[in-house]
């Protein structure tokens, strides 16, 4: 099973991305426009993406 690194953004599900790396990127490039809760949780399973 592969894991999933996916964003949640006050507790919703935000974005999923394929490797740590890559959702470390994002969200920091999120937090310096958005000033919110988020959190980075790895999951296991399907890949889905929130289109926002």
């Amino acid at each position: 099973m592969k894991t999933y690194y996916s964003i949640y953004v006050n507790d919703d599900f935000w974005r999923a991305f394929d490797t740590e790396r890559e959702a470390k990127k994002y969200l920091y490039e999120f937090q310096k426009t958005h000033h919110v809760k988020t959190e980075i949780i790895a999951t296991g399973g399907k890949k889905s993406n929130v289109s926002r």
